[in-house]
């Protein structure tokens, strides 16, 4: 049996709009605060996601293990990769003279014996500006994903990709595909109970990670099984119900409100103005048509 994300069922203005909205207003947006690092911008959409996430009216006690998962995702995207590249990730402007705030210290890798060596890491504003804007770009698409499981009726997932102008076969797999985890977390927990009603007692597992790995046997094996037969169950019900043969007709059917229109309406539309901006940014240097391929720091940050 498959089982889903939580839904919430909750009257709230998120809840309310059509689920084909959230899922345009998250692609729009997404593929938009790619175009561009110009602070100004990701600050708008930032401050757009946080209010739409408010009226999603979801508490944190029943969004925190997501949210748990956003932020550390966040700080090994951001953070990590800024150290780990030596800050040489800042797009959109010249590096050559950079407004230093202070060094920090570091490592770097040498050709001698042991190979690294103490350094200094200059941090600049440049710099600060690329970490705050990459953060408020990484949370604001979040704001917009989160609320998808939690104010949508499973229900309504294959139907609303078919409404986009996707194929039967695509949004079914997709339906299928958001109920995988959920599913295999489910056969986990319940294995793992099973297990230890028997006298397995995974947090005393010795050795090494080799050891550790195949006395896990007794956990990974049923749940990989069940699925596996799972899915030859599905298989099997799509093709005795003839599915892909044919043009299908869906249980449920979705109807648009004029609010529904009008946002997928200023989201595409919006990403369409981003997307001439950044390709016009290439060919003028200077100027408004440039300004997504600036990092748009404030004057009396950066004289």
């Amino acid at each position: 049996m498959l089982i889903n994300f939580v839904y919430i069922k909750r009257d709230s203005p998120i809840h309310r709009l059509d689920p084909r909205v959230k899922f345009t207003l998250l692609f729009a947006y997404s593929l938009s605060a790619t175009q561009t690092s110009n602070f100004w911008f990701i600050l708008a959409g930032f401050t757009g996601a946080i209010y739409y996430y408010r009226l999603t009216r979801l508490k944190w006690s029943e969004t925190k293990r997501a949210w748990y998962f956003i932020i550390f995702i966040t700080f090994i995207l951001v953070f990590m990769n800024f150290f780990i590249s030596g800050g040489a990730i800042v797009q959109g402007v010249d590096l050559s003279q950079p407004h230093r705030l202070f060094d920090l210290p570091f490592i770097h890798f040498t050709r001698a014996f042991p190979f690294l060596a103490p350094t200094k890491f200059p941090f600049t504003v440049e710099s600060a500006t690329f970490i705050l804007t990459q953060t408020m770009r990484n949370f604001s698409i979040a704001f917009l994903a989160v609320p998808i499981p939690f104010t949508t009726n499973p229900d309504k997932f294959g139907i609303a990709f078919k409404g986009m102008g996707i194929s039967d076969k695509i949004s079914y797999a997709i339906d299928l595909s958001l109920r995988f985890l959920p599913t295999t977390v489910r056969d986990f927990v319940t294995t793992l109970d099973a297990q230890r009603a028997r006298g397995f007692e995974i947090d005393k597992l010795r050795g090494g990670i080799f050891g550790k790995v195949a006395r896990l046997a007794p956990m990974i094996v049923p749940v990989v099984i069940g699925s596996v037969v799972g899915a030859e169950d599905i298989i099997s019900a799509m093709e005795l119900r003839c599915f892909g043969v044919g043009k299908r007709t869906w249980l449920v059917e979705l109807h648009t409100r004029r609010v529904d229109r009008v946002i997928i309406t200023l989201a595409i539309t919006g990403f369409a103005i981003v997307t001439l901006l950044n390709v016009l940014g290439y060919f003028y240097t200077t100027g408004p048509l440039h300004i997504l391929h600036t990092q748009g720091i404030p004057a009396f940050l950066a004289p």
